[in-house]
């Protein structure tokens, strides 16, 4: 999964993205607002962390323009502000959890567990995905299995296929990979249509439908049959 991070302290930044790639997350983390809200507005990610008292545009400007774009989104304030104000204020603007500094490790890992629980309905710990011919998916490590041995996938084909899976039975659109998988940047459709290509020939075919002039879209064991 996908996550965004802006904290302003270095150290803490820096934990908290080395922690969250341990567990197997890709993490885009920032230091000030500027460079976050280009990233937010040209890209998508499963889940935002954001601190308020940033430089540049703070965690409050950056949570509205994130609900905007889609309310779904969860996002998560991590924040040394203990006034009720500023905690009053992320809750009006739509945040999902809200976590006081300082705090451990750990209870950000928790917190982060409920979110994806509550949002995408996966328990990172247990949730194995039956994805049909002897496939399975865990998010905890985002690994691909074939009868419980590892099919070894590339970064771009590990965001694509948690992409597919998240959105599983409907179709998913080239500009939704483009945002997801390219982080919004110029690619060529061949790159498109070559990672693709790679995927489908790491699972059965027929996993992976092509929806003419719209994208994509894999599906269930149920739609299968």
């Amino acid at each position: 999964m996908k996550i965004f991070l802006l904290e302003d302290d270095f150290e803490l930044n820096k934990m908290i993205t080395k922690s969250l790639e341990l567990q197997g997350f890709f993490v885009d983390s920032f230091i000030e607002g500027y460079t976050a809200v280009d990233k937010v507005l040209n890209n998508k990610y499963d889940i935002y962390i954001l601190d308020i008292n940033v430089p540049g545009f703070d965690g409050h400007q950056i949570l509205e323009i994130i609900k905007k774009e889609n309310d779904l989104l969860p996002v998560l304030i991590i924040s040394a502000a203990l006034d009720i104000d500023n905690i009053k204020k992320a809750y009006d603007l739509g945040c999902n959890d809200y976590l006081k500094k300082p705090f451990e490790i750990e209870e950000l890992l928790l917190h982060m567990k409920y979110l994806i629980k509550t949002s995408y309905k996966h328990d990172i710990d247990n949730d194995i995905i039956n994805l049909n011919y002897g496939f399975t998916f865990c998010f905890k490590n985002q690994t691909l299995y074939k009868f419980n041995h590892e099919i070894t996938l590339t970064h771009k084909e590990k965001l694509l296929l948690t992409l597919l899976i998240q959105n599983i039975n409907n179709t998913i659109t080239i500009n939704m990979i483009h945002e997801y998988v390219w982080d919004g940047k110029e690619v060529e459709a061949v790159s498109i249509r070559s990672i693709l290509h790679k995927l489908q020939k790491k699972l059965k075919n027929g996993m992976i439908l092509n929806v003419r002039g719209i994208g994509y879209k894999m599906i269930s064991t149920d739609e299968a049959n």
